[in-house]
């Protein structure tokens, strides 16, 4: 009994608290020292859009050939008056660069293959390389204040994943990318 009870209380507390990121408003995410707007076509001028966390971004254990990073990233609707904190964990495999990409192609077209330079689009296309898994979610007024709404996967579709080549949506992991490891994803060899 006391452990039912012990796992209802922590249960609740998931449930009941924020994200491990911090509450955020629309004052703050004007902080260009913490957080870098990321510019889209969706966005209206006036203070909506992603706003990526630059204190958040951690590189974390990965398999061979793979790279981690975790993030926060606010997306601002200002006219909502809402605010979706979204702790993210990307997944980069090297092996689907572009650069790497790229080697590949030229190196077996000097062994006498002769495929088309498109090839590579569209191997890129049908697996961009990025995989994103949000791991944790909350929403907030724009004064910072925790507003009781769920995250749904179909906001997050059209928000930030997934990271297909070509998309808006691919140059958020990019970005993150080159900020953690100081090289851009796509020009990894």
């Amino acid at each position: 009994m006391k452990r039912i009870y012990l796992l209802s209380l922590w249960v609740l507390a998931y449930l009941v608290l924020p994200m491990h990121g911090q509450a955020v408003s629309q004052v703050e995410l004007s902080n260009s020292e913490r957080f870098e707007h990321i510019d889209s076509s969706a966005d209206s001028g006036r203070g909506d859009g992603k706003y990526l966390d630059l204190t958040s971004i951690k590189s974390v254990t990965a398999p061979n050939g793979h790279r981690r990073i975790e993030v926060v990233i606010y997306v601002s609707m200002p006219a909502a008056n809402m605010i979706q904190g979204l702790s993210v964990q990307y997944d980069y495999q090297i092996d689907r660069s572009l650069r790497h990409l790229i080697n590949a192609h030229d190196k077996s077209i000097k062994q006498g293959d002769k495929m088309p330079y498109i090839s590579i689009w569209r191997a890129k296309q049908g697996n961009s390389g990025i995989t994103g898994t949000v791991n944790d979610g909350g929403t907030y007024n724009n004064d910072g204040q925790i507003r009781q709404q769920r995250v749904y996967a179909e906001n997050l579709k059209a928000m930030i994943l997934p990271a297909a080549f070509g998309d808006e949506k691919y140059k958020l992991p990019n970005l993150i990318y080159e900020k953690a490891y100081g090289i851009a994803y796509d020009d990894e060899p």
